[in-house]
C-alpha cells in the first residue's frame, strides 16, 4: 500500500467516524455570564437601573449578570459596542432616550439605527424630570412662570446637551410660547450652584436629583414632565395641567443585537417582567424616584418608534446638535 492510499483510506475513515457520530447537543443558554451594558457611568440612575435588571436576571437565569458601564458620546460609544457582539444574549444594552430615540438626530453619525439595530426586550422604567425655579423670582406654577417669561429675559439651564432634561425645557419654552437665554451644564453637579444661587432663573433636572432641594425649600417644583403628576409625589403639578399634551420622561430598558434568537428575548422578558413585579423592587425604584414598566417587547418597540419620531422633530425644530 502507498503512502498515498493510506492517507486517503485514513482520510475517509476519519469523515466516515464524523458522519456517524452522534451531534453534540449545543448547551442551554444561559451556560455563562451576561453582560448588560450602560452608557452612563456607575452611580446613577441610568447605571442603578441597569444592576437591578442585572440582579433580577441573575436570580432567575442561575447566571451571573454584570453591569458594564462604557460611558461618552451620549452612550453611542456603549451602543456601538454592543452591537458588535455576538447575537446570542450574552451581550445586552441598557436602552436609554438618547440610545433608543435621541442620538441619531443629534449626531451627525450615531453609528447605529436604534430601530433596526437593535431587538427591544421590556421596559425597565420611567423617570420623571422636574422644572425648578428660584424662589426669588416670585414663580410658583407654570402659568406663573411663563407670564414672567413673556414680560422679561429668563436664563434656564438643563443638565445635558440633546437628553431629556435639555427637551423637557425646549418644550416647555416653545408650547409656553418665550424666548429664553439656555445654559447647559454636564450634569447635575455642575448646574445646581447656579440655580441655587439664583444665576439662572429656572432649570431641569432627573425628579430624584433635585427633589431635595425641593423638600428643603431651596427650590420651587413648577411641574413635572410626566402626562400626569407622579405617583411618588402628587402634591406637585404635571406641566401638562397648563400645557396640554407636555411630556418628556426618561425611560429605559432591555435591548438586544438584531438577530438574538427570539426564544432567548422571550426568555429575559419573562424573568424581567417577574422581577418588576415584585413589592420589593416597587420600593426600591419608588426611592429612586422611578416606577418600574414591565411589558412586552412590542410595548417597548411602539414607545421606541413614537419618541423617536416625536423627539426628533423637536430636536429640528430647536436645531439642537452634539457634534
Amino acid at each position: 500500500m502507498t503512502t498515498t492510499t493510506f492517507r486517503r483510506r485514513s482520510l475517509l475513515a476519519g469523515a466516515s467516524a464524523l458522519i456517524a457520530a452522534p451531534a453534540v447537543a449545543q448547551a442551554p443558554w444561559p451556560n455563562r455570564p451576561v453582560r448588560i451594558v450602560v452608557g452612563f457611568p456607575a452611580g446613577g440612575t441610568t447605571d442603578i437601573l441597569g444592576r437591578i435588571a442585572a440582579q433580577i436576571l441573575q436570580e432567575s437565569l442561575g447566571q451571573p449578570v454584570v453591569v458594564e458601564n462604557r460611558p461618552g458620546a451620549g452612550s453611542n460609544i456603549a451602543a456601538q459596542s454592543v452591537l458588535r457582539s455576538p447575537a446570542d444574549g450574552y451581550t445586552l444594552l441598557l436602552g436609554s432616550p438618547g440610545t433608543n430615540a435621541i442620538n441619531p438626530h443629534l449626531y451627525s453619525n450615531a453609528g447605529y439605527d436604534p430601530l433596526k439595530d437593535f431587538l427591544p426586550i421590556s421596559q425597565i422604567a420611567e423617570v420623571p424630570n422636574l422644572i425648578a425655579a428660584h424662589p426669588s423670582i416670585g414663580a410658583r406654577n407654570a402659568a406663573e412662570l411663563i407670564a414672567l417669561a413673556k414680560r422679561q429675559t429668563l436664563a434656564y439651564g438643563e443638565t445635558s446637551v440633546g437628553g431629556s432634561t435639555h427637551l423637557a425645557a425646549e418644550l416647555f419654552r416653545l408650547m409656553g410660547g418665550f424666548e429664553a437665554t439656555h445654559v447647559s451644564y454636564r450634569g447635575s453637579a455642575a448646574m445646581m450652584p447656579d440655580l441655587l444661587s439664583a444665576r439662572i432663573a429656572f432649570g431641569t433636572d432627573n425628579l430624584p436629583s433635585i427633589m431635595p432641594h425641593i423638600r428643603s425649600g431651596a427650590l420651587v417644583a413648577i411641574g413635572v414632565t410626566s402626562a400626569e403628576r407622579w405617583p411618588a409625589n402628587p402634591e406637585i403639578p404635571a406641566i401638562a395641567e397648563t400645557l396640554p399634551g407636555y411630556e418628556v420622561t426618561a425611560w429605559f430598558g432591555l435591548v438586544a443585537p438584531r438577530g438574538t434568537p427570539p426564544e432567548i428575548i422571550a426568555r429575559i422578558n419573562t424573568a424581567l417582567r417577574a422581577g418588576l413585579e415584585k413589592p420589593e423592587t416597587v420600593t426600591r425604584m419608588a426611592e429612586l424616584g422611578a416606577r418600574p414598566l414591565p411589558g412586552t417587547p412590542e410595548v417597548y418597540q411602539a414607545r421606541n418608534e413614537r419618541e423617536f419620531v416625536r423627539l426628533g422633530e423637536l430636536i429640528r425644530r430647536v436645531g439642537i446638535r452634539a457634534d
